[in-house]
């Protein structure tokens, strides 16, 4: 109302002349030292609001540290393993590292905080949980009622596409992505199109959000190319959301490890891969209209239908094939170990203890590491469902509340064997001159967005209370 009557120069003019007195003496400060500052700055927000916090029997001060000292050693890990060190913009890192955990503060420290995130856990399995109305008429009551996974999960999936479809005809959708990623875009100084996709993962998944930059696919710098499949292996998408929640884990913990995905996967991709070349979309942030627009609302949901079936078809083969393969190789290292006298050796059980230094740096409790490795392997080698599944009945009643929610965030992204073909498969249809680039960097991208729940977890057990 005020400035309706006084111009707003009145306000504008000192803020930007404070700005310029503060900038100008650091623009003669070498970017190294400015570099190092920042770094010395984010870890002391880091260290002093982690330690600073009471204590709690399951969430002590020594617990923290090893967190911390986890995060550090993934850090370091990437640093040495980088395609270019010399390239990494470290503001780039460093403020994605802050806002990550900002985010966590935010989440489990400020009730504020605990209860958007709740009440949008509770609003997310209410709306998808009126799939179950269809469900019921098409499968009947009983059916519903049975538990059956295909039919307690899919229904969800199918109704999750249709109303992202609809929101993309009213151009809600891309509102809502470009406007959050001309933030990202000025804060990580990264290109349109890498923003577009880094927001749009936890809602669309890995194989649907590259439709939203499918024109500038093929002229996608490697580091982008990077970005994008890194985004899409750190997150879930909001399709196999209410799968999750009807096993039994929690929502609010789902939601705020996607989140906190989203910049942690531009810190560990840029690190990884940094940008050494000049993106096309560099300072421009558009989501470019569908090539066949829906003529209304019911031609838009039944469309996200379609798509919706595809990829329950998709998971269902998936998961058949990766299950069964998985047990025959489980089968077979039984019947070898029985020679050995080895019992019940299992590929989750050799590959669990490559795993156990990584639940520890996490921050799980010591008795639990095995159990925690186990789980973890399982999410590589299979995928995070039947991760899931081993932790809401395997080890349900073995691990402690702590280890339980850090697992929760671990586990808690795309990042498997079965989803770096899929990853191939949907980038190399969208732009099939790219397919080497593409395939070269599958694996690499696969694992640093497993990287990026374990720092999740790290954050998770620094502030878990």
């Amino acid at each position: 109302f005020a400035f309706k009557y006084i111009p707003t120069t009145v306000v504008t003019k000192p803020w930007n002349a404070c700005i310029r007195a503060i900038a100008k003496p650091l623009e003669r400060v070498p970017k190294h030292i400015l570099h190092i500052a920042y770094g010395f700055f984010v870890l002391a927000v880091i260290v002093i609001t982690a330690f600073s916090l009471p204590e709690k029997p399951e969430s002590t001060r020594i617990q923290r540290l090893i967190a911390l000292f986890g995060l550090i050693i993934f850090l370091v890990v990437l640093y040495i393993t980088s395609n270019n060190r010399k390239a990494i913009n470290w503001n780039t890192v460093f403020s994605g590292m802050l806002i990550q955990f900002i985010l966590a503060l935010f989440v489990f420290r400020s009730s504020v905080g605990h209860d958007i995130f709740n009440w949008a856990s509770s609003f997310a399995q209410g709306y998808l949980d009126k799939a179950t109305n269809g469900a019921a008429f098409v499968f009947g009551d009983t059916a519903v009622q049975s538990n059956v996974f295909a039919i307690t999960v899919y229904p969800a999936l199918i109704f999750f596409a249709a109303t992202v479809q609809i929101l993309y005809y009213v151009n809600a959708l891309q509102w809502v992505l470009q406007k959050c990623a001309t933030i990202f875009m000025s804060l990580f100084k990264m290109s349109g199109a890498e923003a577009v996709v880094a927001v749009a993962s936890p809602f669309l998944g890995q194989s649907e959000n590259p439709l939203l930059i499918k024109p500038f696919l093929p002229y996608l710098t490697m580091s982008e190319i990077h970005q994008v499949m890194c985004s899409g292996f750190a997150t879930i998408s909001g399709s196999v959301l209410y799968g999750y929640m009807t096993m039994g884990i929690s929502g609010e913990a789902l939601l705020t490890s996607c989140i906190m995905s989203i910049p942690c996967a531009i810190t560990v991709s840029k690190m990884r891969y940094p940008e050494t070349e000049t993106p096309m979309t560099a300072k421009t942030v558009r989501v470019p209209p569908s090539d066949d627009r829906p003529s209304n609302l019911l031609h838009a949901a039944g469309n996200g239908a379609a798509e919706g079936i595809h990829i329950a078809l998709l998971m269902t083969a998936n998961l058949i094939s990766l299950l069964a393969l998985l047990y025959a190789v489980n089968a077979f290292l039984t019947w070898a170990g029985n020679f050995l006298t080895i019992q019940n050796l299992t590929l989750q059980l050799i590959t669990g203890y490559i795993f156990v230094p990584i639940a520890w740096l996490i921050g799980i409790e010591n008795r639990d590491v095995v159990a925690v490795g186990q789980i973890l392997a399982t999410k590589i080698w299979a995928n995070e469902f039947v991760a899931f599944q081993a932790l809401t009945t395997t080890y349900k009643d073995v691990l402690t509340p702590r280890s339980v929610l850090i697992t929760t965030y671990a586990v808690c992204g795309f990042a498997n064997l079965g989803s770096v073909g899929m990853q191939i498969s949907v980038l190399s249809t969208l732009a099939p001159k790219r397919n080497g680039d593409i395939a070269s960097i599958a694996v690499s991208a696969m694992l640093c967005g497993a990287l990026c729940t374990f720092i999740s977890a790290s954050i998770a057990g620094m502030l878990m209370y």
